[in-house]
């Protein structure tokens, strides 16, 4: 034996300094020297805290199965540290009887003693070591369950994931979720079978969290059998998540499943089944959609008008257009808004169709749908409607039309602008100004041609009886001309003139240039050679002032 060993043990034994004696230990433990072990565990009782902590970190380091007993004892010690020393030595040590000499730190009051032991049993990672948390579970304090079922995520292994499993079976529903929610963002599918077979569990609860973990940890190869299976629970809620599930993987594979969900007892059930299947967009879902509008309520129908809406497939307009004869008119007005979305050649002589339903909210969405799409078939039964008294219908196909915006659909426009409701006429010049705004140069050309007319119908508008109809024929007409000065605007508008302008004209022309005419308004300066009645810029009606 060396003789500083000696030197060392015998400053442990005998050092009145107890500065002295955590050296000795220390150094003792960085020797490793097996002679020295009697001295160390011996000093397991020293009165001093801080040397007991030196002491049980020196005896990890031997990683002998020697020293445990002595470490396992130092757990009942009364300070904490020592017992958080122990327990980081039995963990360096990680042998079965070092596992169970830890889990005796799941039963010490102090919290931290706990943590700790949970930490070292999850890095130790062992299925000694996952036996041993599984021992946590059964203790009463729930921080302490709390930790353990995180530490169990932690360790990715079949073990672990399985008493996470018999977790769920086994503990209160708060430690089961939590078990739940840790498999689920381990994210692994080496349990499915365990958790299809406490989906049998009688226990609503427990068939929940079941079927909540395997929801979030299948993948689209493996579940959609497990899924479908879990179908047939007694649960609504393990149903209802396998249909979301099957949702969102969206394969065609979980086709037959949604399917089989059409038939579920539960509306709310149908109707998420009906959706998914919507978004699939596959011919079999659409067909099966098609069969769903021959069985059930008006609610469901048009829930399954929506999802065919979204399925896109021929199949899927057929079964719009079926639709569209429907009893139920909010039916109907579904199977419209779906053939919205698909503007093929099918959906517009569908919704040509619905033009004519006997329902308002039905014509409105086929008016406002075709629009939409910008089904140019569509302008003559659009120009149709502005001929006709219904002004909701009008303003939705004023609208469209502008939408559409072909030349045709502007000549609509600018017979609109003609109404005798001025709400019609406000409608139809806002539709042109937009339409300018696209700069679309075949429609500017033909506003320019109807403007140029003598009698042109906005040039008739610039003196309507209403003040917005004036104002957005004005707007309109220095849009379409583009003119570069108010002299070229009022120029190509025609106004009457008031006492007020006829006094400006017997000003000489030299002092009329020194006068600056402002609308009291828009506050815009007017400095023409002929004062107008209304302002080229707001269109409203004129009592000039000098500045």
């Amino acid at each position: 034996m060396d003789g500083d060993i000696k030197n060392l043990i015998k400053k442990l034994e005998r050092s009145v300094f107890a500065g002295n004696r955590v050296i000795a230990a220390e150094e003792l433990g960085k020797l490793g020297d097996p002679y020295a072990l009697p001295a160390l565990i011996e000093a397991l009782d020293d009165p001093n805290p801080r040397v007991r902590v030196a002491v049980a970190e020196a005896l990890g380091k031997f990683n002998m199965h020697g020293v445990v007993p002595g470490l396992v004892k130092a757990l009942n010690d009364p300070e904490s540290p020592v017992k958080k020393a122990a327990i980081a030595s039995l963990e360096r040590i990680g042998t079965p009887e070092a596992i169970s000499g830890i889990t005796k730190g799941f039963g010490d009051k102090d919290k931290f003693v706990q943590k700790e032991a949970v930490k070292s049993l999850m890095r130790i990672g062992s299925v000694e070591a996952v036996y041993g948390l599984e021992k946590a579970l059964a203790y009463p304090d729930d921080s302490l369950k709390r930790i353990s079922v995180v530490a169990l995520g932690k360790i990715d292994t079949y073990e672990a994931a399985l008493c996470l499993v018999k977790t769920i079976e086994n503990s209160d529903n708060k430690t089961r979720k939590q078990a739940s929610e840790t498999l689920g963002k381990r994210g692994k599918s080496d349990v499915l079978d365990e958790l299809m077979e406490t989906l049998r569990d009688p226990r609503p609860s427990v068939q929940e969290a079941a079927s909540e973990t395997l929801c979030k940890i299948v993948s689209a190869s493996t579940s959609v059998p497990v899924l479908i299976r879990a179908l047939d629970a007694s649960s609504r809620d393990v149903r209802k998540n396998s249909v979301e599930t099957l949702g969102k993987i969206g394969t065609q594979e979980a086709v037959s499943g949604l399917l089989k969900a059409l038939d579920d007892s539960d509306w709310y059930l149908r109707s998420r089944a009906a959706d998914a299947l919507g978004y699939i967009g596959s011919p079999e879902a659409a067909q099966g959609l098609v069969k769903a509008l021959d069985i059930y309520d008006n609610s469901l129908r048009k829930i399954v008008t929506c999802a065919l809406g979204k399925n896109g497939t021929p199949e899927a307009i057929n079964g719009l257009i079926k639709a569209l004869n429907d009893p139920d008119y909010s039916v109907r007005e579904s199977a419209v808004l779906g053939l919205g979305k698909t503007g093929t050649p099918e959906a517009i002589s569908g919704l040509l169709i619905a033009l004519h339903d006997t329902k308002i909210a039905v014509r409105e969405a086929a008016a406002s749908a075709l629009g939409d799409i910008k089904a140019q078939q569509a302008v003559p039964e659009l120009i149709k409607i502005l001929e006709g008294s219904e002004s909701l219908m009008q303003k939705v196909s004023i609208c469209s039309l502008e939408k559409i915006g072909t030349p045709e659909a502007i000549s609509g426009l600018v017979r609109a602008a003609e109404s005798p409701d001025a709400y019609i006429r406000r409608a139809a010049l806002k539709a042109l100004k937009g339409i300018n705004k696209s700069n679309l140069t075949p429609v500017r050309g033909f506003i320019e041609t109807e403007i140029s007319d003598e009698d042109s119908v906005l040039r008739s508008c610039l003196k309507d009886g209403d003040s917005e109809v004036r104002i957005k024929t004005s707007n309109l007409s220095g849009d379409i001309q583009n003119m570069k000065s108010l002299k070229e605007l009022e120029l190509s508008i025609s106004v009457e003139e008031t006492e007020e302008s006829r006094v400006h004209q017997s000003v000489d022309s030299r002092e009329k240039k020194d006068i600056g005419l402002n609308c009291q308004y828009c506050s815009r300066n007017l400095n023409l050679p002929i004062a107008p009645n209304f302002c080229p810029f707001c269109g409203m009606k004129l009592r000039l002032k000098c500045d």
